[in-house]
């Protein structure tokens, strides 16, 4: 009985945790300042040519913008939302650096 208090209580650390996911920060993009068209600001620009309206950014506060800027990304996208600016998708940024 004592073995197996010891194991579940082993398992129920280790499951409980906080581990910090790991988010890669590998796709290049650009900052565009699209600030004079309806509804828009800062968007990124992919390597593609396609654009990616920043619906949601953690470090927004703390990140300065600056037009033409090369940075690493990785998002993913955020489904049903809409936004004046309709250049492209609307995506929540998990990740961003200057490069």
């Amino acid at each position: 009985m004592k073995r197996l208090s010891l194991i579940l209580f082993v398992l129920l650390f280790f499951s409980c945790d906080d581990k910090e996911e790991t988010v890669d920060c590998d796709i290049k993009a650009t900052l565009k300042d699209y600030t004079g068209m309806d509804g828009c600001k800062f968007v990124l620009v992919l390597e593609n040519e396609e654009v990616l309206e920043m619906g949601y950014f953690d470090e927004e506060p703390n990140f300065k913008f600056n037009d033409g800027m090369k940075v690493s990304i990785s998002y993913e996208e955020m489904q049903d939302m809409a936004s004046i600016c309709m250049v492209g998708p609307i995506v929540r940024i998990m990740c961003m650096k200057t490069i």
